[in-house]
């Protein structure tokens, strides 16, 4: 369950803290969401901003901080102190990848970002943080609204409590919402649960681990501010984060979407799941998903019984269909063969088997000895020397010897060279198969 250690936000002002506590604010400039703020020293921020599109206010963009890395991430782009970089990135301890949902930032330090590129920012951060955070994610004490929205024994207004929290930059003019105090709705959640299908209702294996109530008054606070309650945005928004939530708790949301009703587009032929492993099964990395320590989340996923092809990039297909790389591409059952190996590509793999390569001695210049083995000396000798033998256990097949006479060179003091090589048959002296003798090689044939 990771509930605890998780800070949201979603649709057009929706907040929760890491303590668990569920507010709106409204703001539309840049807010600092979750810094460490204990130290002087601010080992991570992150902060975030909102604009109107299409009349929603949706995160226009994500401002990461790691140390003094600085990382701008829009929908479009994302920066490293200002240069862009190519994604999936990774430097300094810190990844930066996307796929067909997300975009995450991943950190040693202790941080997850994780943004949809619409409306919904989700941090997580490791329990070493306890009690040392600020921003619109709250002080991660474990104890909700204390001491987030208390100010000398006066409780803050969640609008009083968001504009504390504005980045100031040079030349921004953009206004704060109304400091005003706020009245408890208290509205029975389930006088609007009528307008949701029933799909979203059944929700068992959720509400045993999260309250659903501060969720549904959520959604009938969107529906009510929509003037047409079928738009998505109204409606998927905060159903979304619950099932996200759901998730994170440890749960099971059901596939609650349809065609119809919330629908999300999957690349390729992927298909859209509440909670899936986030670590994907490719032709390349065929075993992600059983060695993976993240918990499960929504996204686009391969059906089961199919990987993805990160090699042709053909989508989701059966793993007997993967092609394998090496020079190039080559597909299931062609071979190639290098270094004394054979390798075929069976689903992807490469299976290697040695072949049998014939091994070379050699004799260079009367003195320089190559082993079959590779090895390299140098011996100076003066007699016939036996280069190779061959016994055999099967006294039926032939054996063999071959000799060599190296003797003093007339020509170079102190060198050796190679006068004659024998070969024996059935290592009998007199049944001389080749001779080689002043560098004429002649061989005869004893039947």
């Amino acid at each position: 369950n990771h509930v605890s250690s998780i800070c949201s936000t979603w649709g057009g002002d929706h907040f929760k803290t890491f303590d668990g506590d569920m507010y709106q604010f409204p703001g539309t400039c840049e807010y600092n969401l979750v810094s460490d703020c204990h130290e002087t020293y601010q080992e991570f921020s992150v902060h975030i901003k909102r604009d109107d599109s299409d009349g929603y206010p949706l995160v226009s963009y994500v401002e990461v901080t790691i140390n003094d890395l600085a990382f701008h991430i829009s929908k479009s782009v994302v920066t490293l102190n200002y240069e862009p970089i190519k994604l999936p990135y990774l430097y300094s301890g810190v990844q930066v990848e996307r796929n067909a949902v997300y975009i995450k930032l991943q950190a040693k330090v202790g941080i997850t970002v994780m943004w949809n590129s619409e409306d919904s920012v989700m941090v997580e951060i490791d329990n070493d943080y306890a009690n040392r955070t600020c921003g619109l994610c709250g002080d991660f004490n474990g104890v909700p609204v204390y001491n987030e929205f208390i100010l000398e024994g006066r409780k803050l207004s969640t609008t009083e409590f968001g504009n504390k929290h504005k980045v100031h930059r040079p030349n921004d003019d953009c206004e704060d919402p109304d400091e005003e105090e706020e009245e408890e709705e208290e509205e029975e959640p389930s006088s609007r649960t009528w307008m949701l299908p029933d799909s979203c209702k059944s929700w068992s294996s959720c509400t045993a681990l999260i309250k659903p109530e501060p969720y549904i008054q959520a959604c009938v606070k969107d529906m009510c501010g929509c003037g047409n309650i079928t738009n998505d945005f109204c409606i998927c928004s905060t159903l979304s984060e619950f099932s996200r939530q759901c998730s994170h708790a440890g749960g099971h949301p059901p596939n609650w979407r349809t065609p119809q009703f919330c629908a999300k587009q999957c690349p390729y032929n992927m298909v859209y799941e509440e909670s899936g492993s986030p670590c994907m099964d490719t032709c390349t990395h065929q075993d992600t998903s059983s060695m993976c320590a993240e918990h499960k989340m929504d996204g686009c996923f391969c059906p089961s019984g199919t990987v993805f092809d990160d090699i042709s990039s053909r989508g989701c297909i059966a793993q007997s269909e993967c092609q394998c790389k090496h020079d190039k591409i080559y597909n299931s059952g062609e071979v190639y063969r290098q270094d004394g190996e054979e390798c075929t590509c069976l689903d992807g793999r490469w299976a290697c088997e040695s072949l049998q390569m014939p091994a070379l001695c050699s004799v260079e210049e009367g003195s320089h000895v190559t082993t079959f083995d590779g090895k390299i000396y140098t011996f100076h000798g003066e007699c016939y020397y036996t280069l190779a033998k061959v016994e055999s256990k099967d006294e039926s097949s032939p054996k063999f010897t071959i000799l060599a006479q190296l003797m003093p060179c007339a020509h170079q003091e102190f060198d050796t060279c190679l006068k004659t090589v024998k070969l024996l048959l059935n290592n009998d002296k007199n049944n001389v198969r080749c001779l080689l003798w002043s560098n004429v090689l002649s061989c005869t044939d004893f039947y």
